[in-house]
C-alpha cells in the first residue's frame, strides 16, 4: 500500500473523530496499546462502548473517506479496563487484555468483494471466551500475554501473573478455553508491604517475558534484572515442570547487574543469527544483549549466557505535574529485524541496531574476513530516533508493511501519526482436586464444573471493587470528656483520607464499570432494536421466496413431465427418419429372412392340417363302410388256418428248443 494512506487517509477518517474524547481517561496512567494491524484491517479498541473498532485499508484506499468502519461486539465483554489487544499470527483470532483479565475472540469470516466481516455488517457480534475469570480478577494482576510461537492456528496463550507462574491455556473451536499447564518460575508472593508484596519489592516477581524467535523458548524478565530461560513446548506429555535456567550470567559483570528495576524484555533476531535480547529498565536505560551459549563443566551450570554489547540510555521528557502510579514506564515492541521501538510515557523511541546485519555477515563470512567484520561489529553503534513526543502517554502502536516499514502512533487525544522507520544503514489442579473428591465424574462433566467456577457475574465484579482492603475501626471515646480540637481535626483529617481512598475511589471506579458495562449493553440493545424489523422483514421475504419457490417447483414438474414425453416422442421420430446403420440393416435382413421362412412354414402348416383333414374323412367313412359289412368264414377255411397255426407253433416249439441247445453248448446264458 501507499504510505500517503497512513499519512492522510486514514488519520482523517472518521472513526477517530468518534472516538476523540475515548482516550482522555486514563485514572492509573499505565502505558496501553489499543491499536492493531493486521491483514490490512486496522483494529482499535473504544473504551465507551466496549468494543472493537475495524476499518479494512484497502477499501479505504479506493473509496476514501465514504469507507465505514465496523463494530465487532463481543458476547461476552471484557469487565476489567482493557490496557492491549493484539491479533493472532493467522489473523482469525483477537486478544484483549488488561491487569485483571483476559478476553479471546474469533473473529468472523470476511467475504464479498471488500473482504468485509460479516459482508459488511455495521455492527458484528464475535464469539469471545475469558480465560481463568474469576482467579485473574481476584488473585492479583495479568502483565504480559503472548501466543504461543509454536501454535500454528494460534489456539495456545501464555498468560504472565503477578504470582510467578506463566499459564498456558488452549482455546478448543467449540469447548472454549482450557488450562493446560502451570509454569512455576518462582516462589509465590505472599505477605504485603506499603501496599506491594515483599517479593515484588524486592524485585524477585516476574515482570515480562519474550519467546525467543524460531523456537518454544522463553525469555523471563524480573524487576531485580535477572534473566530465566525456559523451554515451553506443546506436544510434550510429561507431567514434570520444565527446567527454568538462570539467572543468566551477564558479561561483562556489573555492581548494579545492569539495572535494579527492570520492566520490559524482547528479543531480535533468531534464525541463522543468535538472539539479541534487550532489556529495558524504568529510568529507560536498554541493553542489548547477545544470548549464546555457556560452555560449562558443571552439570547444573547455566547452558546459555548474556553477553552485554551495548547500552543504550532513552532520554524521556515527562511531565512534571505527572505522577506516575505504576512500576513498568517502558514497553518495547520488535518493528523490523533489526529495529524495535520504545514506548514510555514521554513518547516514542526507535532503536536500530546495526548489530545484527554484522552478526549475520560474520556467520557467512571467511576466516580472512573475520577480523575485519569483527571490527565492524565493534565500531557500529546502535541509533535512537525520538519518533513521536506526546505529553499523554501513546495510547496505541502498530506496524504496517508499507514500502518502507511505517509505525502507527494513537496519541493520547485520538491523533494518529504515521512515522516511517528509517532503512538500517540510517487449569491443571483444580482439574486434580475434583479428580480425587468424585472419582466417579466423567471428563465432560469435570470440564463442565470448572467453566461454571469460572464463569464471574458482573454483580460479583462489582463487589470486588467495593471490597475495602481495612477494617473498619471502632471508635471509643470518653463520654464524660470533649476532645480537643486537635483530636477532632486528626480524626476528621483520617476519616476524609480513608473515606476518599476506601469508599470514593472504589465507588468511582464501580461507576466506571457500570458505565462501561451499561455502554455496551445499550449498544448491543439498540443494535439488536435495529436488527428486530430487519429480522422480520427477512423472515417475510424468506416465507414469500419459499412459497414462490414452491409453487415454481410445482410449475417445473409439470414442465419436467411435459419434457419427457416431448423428449420421448422426437426420440421417436429421429429412430423413424433417419437411415438405419450396418447393424441395423443386417438385423432387418435377418429379420425379413425368418419371417420368409415363418410364411412358408405356415403355409405348410396349413397344407398339411387341410391333408390331415382329408384323410380324417376318408377313415371315418372307411370305418363306417366296415362296419357294414358282414363278415363270415366257412369251415374249409377255418380248418385251414388251424391247420397252420399248429403247423408254426410246432415249427416254433422247435426252434426254441434247437436255441437252449445251441446255448448250452456254447455256455451262453
Amino acid at each position: 500500500m501507499d504510505t500517503r494512506l497512513y499519512e492522510t487517509k486514514l488519520p482523517n477518517h472518521k472513526i477517530f473523530t468518534d472516538l476523540n474524547d475515548s482516550f482522555s481517561e486514563n485514572p492509573s496512567g499505565k502505558l496501553r496499546n489499543l491499536i492493531e494491524l493486521k491483514d490490512d484491517v486496522f483494529y482499535i479498541w473504544s473504551p465507551n462502548e466496549n468494543c472493537l473498532l475495524c476499518l479494512n485499508l484497502k477499501q479505504l484506499e479506493e473509496h476514501g473517506d465514504e469507507t465505514p468502519y465496523q463494530k465487532l461486539h463481543f458476547l461476552s465483554p471484557p469487565s476489567f479496563t482493557v490496557e492491549r489487544i493484539m491479533t493472532s499470527s493467522c489473523g482469525s483470532k483477537v486478544c484483549v487484555w488488561g491487569s485483571r483479565g483476559v478476553t479471546i475472540a474469533e473473529l468472523p469470516s470476511r467475504w464479498g468483494r471488500a473482504g468485509l466481516f460479516d459482508s459488511g455488517s455495521k455492527t458484528v457480534l464475535c464469539k469471545s471466551y475469558s480465560l481463568d475469570e474469576r482467579f485473574l480478577y481476584s488473585q492479583g494482576e495479568v502483565r504480559r500475554v503472548h501466543w504461543h510461537p509454536s501454535s500454528l492456528s494460534s489456539s495456545h496463550v501464555l498468560v504472565l501473573g503477578s504470582d510467578n507462574s506463566i499459564r498456558l491455556y488452549s482455546i478448543a473451536p467449540k469447548k472454549g478455553p482450557k488450562l493446560v499447564r502451570i509454569l512455576s518460575i518462582g516462589p509465590k508472593p505472599s505477605g504485603q508491604l506499603a501496599g506491594r508484596t515483599i517479593l515484588d519489592s524486592l524485585g524477585d516477581t516476574a515482570v515480562d517475558f519474550t519467546p525467543i524467535p524460531d523456537s518454544e523458548t522463553l525469555v523471563i524478565l524480573r524487576g531485580n534484572g535477572d534473566v530465566y530461560m525456559m523451554q515451553c513446548e506443546l506436544e510434550t506429555k510429561s507431567p514434570l515442570q520444565p527446567k527454568l535456567t538462570g539467572p543468566l550470567a551477564m558479561y561483562p559483570p556489573a555492581d548494579d547487574n545492569y539495572g535494579s528495576e527492570s520492566c520490559s524484555i524482547t528479543a531480535l533476531g533468531g534464525g541463522d543469527t543468535p538472539p539479541l535480547i534487550v532489556v529495558a529498565t524504568c529510568s529507560a536505560a536498554l541493553y542489548h544483549c547477545l544470548l549464546l551459549p555457556n560452555p560449562t563443566e558443571k552439570e547444573d551450570g547455566d547452558s546459555h549466557a548474556l553477553y552485554v554489547v551495548e547500552a543504550v540510555e532513552i532520554n524521556m521528557t515527562l511531565n512534571p505535574d505527572q505522577d506516575l502510579q505504576y512500576s513498568y514506564p517502558v514497553h518495547l515492541y520488535p518493528c523490523t529485524n533489526n529495529t524495535y521501538a520504545c514506548v514510555h510515557a514521554g513518547g516514542v523511541h526507535t532503536i536500530t541496531l546495526p548489530i545484527l546485519r554484522h552478526l549475520v555477515d560474520y556467520a557467512l563470512a571467511d576466516e580472512a574476513e573475520t577480523e575485519s567484520v569483527l571490527s565492524a561489529m565493534c565500531g557500529g553503534r546502535s541509533s535512537a530516533r525520538h519518533a513521536v513526543c506526546a505529553a499523554p502517554p501513546p495510547a496505541g502502536l502498530a506496524l504496517a508493511a508499507a514500502p518502507l516499514p511505517c509505525m502507527l502512533v494513537l496519541c493520547g487525544d485520538c491523533t494518529l501519526l504515521a512515522r516511517t522507520l528509517e532503512p538500517f544503514d540510517l487449569e491443571e489442579l483444580l482439574h486434580k482436586e475434583l479428580q480425587l473428591k468424585n472419582p466417579a465424574l466423567e471428563q465432560d462433566d469435570i470440564i463442565n464444573i470448572l467453566k461454571e467456577r469460572q464463569k464471574l457475574s458482573f454483580t460479583t465484579v462489582l463487589q470486588e471493587i467495593l471490597t475495602r482492603e481495612v477494617s473498619q475501626p471502632i471508635l471509643n471515646i470518653k463520654k464524660n470528656e470533649e476532645p480537643s480540637p486537635r483530636e477532632c481535626l486528626e480524626l476528621l483529617s483520617q476519616a476524609s483520607l480513608r473515606l476518599r481512598g476506601e469508599y470514593m475511589s472504589r465507588q468511582a471506579v464501580a461507576a466506571g464499570a457500570l458505565r462501561r458495562k451499561v455502554s455496551g449493553l445499550r449498544a448491543l440493545a439498540q443494535q439488536q432494536a435495529r436488527w428486530l424489523p430487519e429480522l422480520a422483514a427477512a423472515l417475510q421475504r424468506a416465507r414469500d421466496h419459499a412459497r414462490e419457490l414452491s409453487d415454481k417447483c410445482v410449475l417445473a414438474d409439470k414442465h419436467q413431465d411435459d419434457l419427457k414425453y416431448r423428449c420421448s416422442a422426437v426420440i421417436r421420430r429421429l429412430r423413424a427418419s433417419a437411415s438405419p446403420t450396418p447393424a441395423e440393416r443386417e438385423l432387418l435382413t435377418v429379420l425379413r429372412r425368418y419371417q420368409l421362412c415363418g410364411e412358408r412354414l405356415a403355409e405348410q402348416i396349413r397344407t398339411l392340417k387341410l391333408h390331415a383333414s382329408n384323410k380324417t374323412e376318408q377313415l371315418e367313412k372307411w370305418n363306417e363302410e366296415y362296419k357294414k359289412k358282414d363278415i363270415a368264414l366257412g369251415k374249409s377255411h377255418s380248418d385251414t388256418i388251424s391247420s397252420i397255426l399248429q403247423q408254426q407253433t410246432s415249427q416254433i416249439s422247435t426252434l426254441i428248443e434247437e436255441t437252449k441247445l445251441l446255448k448250452d453248448q456254447l455256455s451262453i446264458v
